[in-house]
């Protein structure tokens, strides 16, 4: 007979997989619905700016609402932040639409991915963050894609009300089903005996292994990855929604038995070495990402494609591996929250310069995409200045 996972386990992967799949309805789309709706790359920068800065102020909100109410409230205020944000896409439009939008967007990714990461630290123990980080990616791949499946074809098909509806009455089943547990879930007791992080303490934080550079640098990149690229992909599908889900579903299933070895494996491998050659494959990925356009063959396309996915994953693990080794070390969960914060804080000046820059010269011209790009491959070195926690 099959061993029960405790009632703790069971609501984080509750909320880890409904949350999951209503990204890939939407959430997911967001930068190219955009793109879609004729925003150029300096609007959407400065959508990503604001998203970056609401992230930000609603993570001080967060670790303060937290050590008042049950987890389990927090939960599921997160599904109507969500409904929210979904619903604000009607003032498309609208004068405030973009920042109201973005804002909403800010606090809709600091109450899922704060509280997906506290509860996921207390998964860990000092064996296993490599291959927990990679069970938890692999889980977290399957729902997202299978949500961006439904959310492409919806789109194209039938428009956004259909994905509203159908987000929203999930969201409102999973907002219930937190809310009528017998038992309300209670924060992580490391958690809740730590004091909330006030700004001095941010600002003052500093370390022995080039933790703060790193969380400066990774927050740029998180959004290079998941909105230009998105666009360089949805540019590729002939901007189909649909077309976009095929594609990214695809290049999922074609690194993933791969990446699903080395996760199970990354545990016992030489800690400094693996993570060298990821920030190696990182910055390749990059180049790679510069020269991809539909002049390509087929085969050389979707060849690079793949390679560009596995080396973002392979570095993604070995990256969260490092992070999460360290916070254990450290300073546990106060850790976690440093790093959104000097990350979210980075977004929103690095992408609100950027806005302004790309105001002025006309959005750099039809090479814009790719000279973020090189400009990534330059400075993704910058994360071998993360050094590895002492055992």
């Amino acid at each position: 007979m099959a061993k029960q996972l405790p009632a703790a386990t069971r609501h984080f992967y509750r909320f880890l997989g409904l949350h999951s799949f209503l990204i890939g309805l939407f959430p997911f789309f967001i930068p190219v619905f955009l793109w879609r709706h004729g925003y150029t790359p300096g609007e959407i920068s400065a959508f990503i700016a604001i998203t970056g800065a609401g992230f930000v102020l609603t993570l001080w909100l967060w670790d303060r609402m937290t050590k008042a109410l049950p987890l389990s409230f927090i939960i599921a205020a997160s599904f109507l932040i969500e409904t929210a944000l979904l619903a604000s896409v009607f003032l498309d439009e609208q004068p405030g639409f973009l920042a109201l939008f973005a804002l909403l967007n800010g606090i809709y990714n600091c109450f899922f991915w704060i509280t997906q990461r506290a509860l996921f630290f207390e998964t860990l123990n000092d064996a296993n963050t490599g291959k927990r980080f990679g069970n938890f990616q692999v889980v977290v791949v399957i729902i997202v894609k299978t949500g961006v499946l439904f959310g492409g074809l919806l789109l194209d098909k039938a428009g956004y009300l259909s994905v509203f509806l159908l987000s929203v009455l999930i969201g409102f089943l999973g907002m219930l089903s937190f809310f009528l547990l017998s038992r309300p879930m209670a924060l992580p007791a490391r958690l809740q005996k730590d004091p909330p992080l006030r700004f001095r303490d941010v600002l003052h934080f500093r370390d022995q292994h080039g933790s703060r550079l790193v969380f400066l640098v990774d927050g740029p990149f998180l959004f290079l990855e998941s909105y230009f690229w998105m666009i360089s992909l949805f540019l590729l599908a002939h901007e189909s929604f649909w077309k976009l889900g095929a594609l990214v579903v695809l290049l999922g299933l074609s690194f993933s038995l791969l990446f699903y070895l080395i996760k199970n494996r990354i545990d016992h491998m030489p800690v400094q070495r693996v993570y060298t050659i990821a920030v190696a494959g990182y910055c390749i990925s990059w180049l790679m990402r510069a020269t991809v356009d539909d002049q390509l063959s087929l085969g050389w396309l979707f060849t690079t494609l793949v390679l560009i996915t596995f080396c973002t994953s392979f570095f993604r693990l070995a990256f969260n591996k490092r992070f999460f080794d360290m916070a254990r070390q450290t300073t546990a969960h106060r850790y976690l929250f440093l790093k959104s914060y000097y990350s979210q804080a980075f977004i929103a000046l690095s992408f609100g310069v950027a806005a302004a820059i790309l105001q002025v010269s006309g959005s750099l011209g039809p090479n814009f995409l790719q000279i973020s790009y090189i400009l990534a491959a330059v400075l993704a070195p910058m994360y071998l200045f993360y050094r590895q926690p002492e055992k």
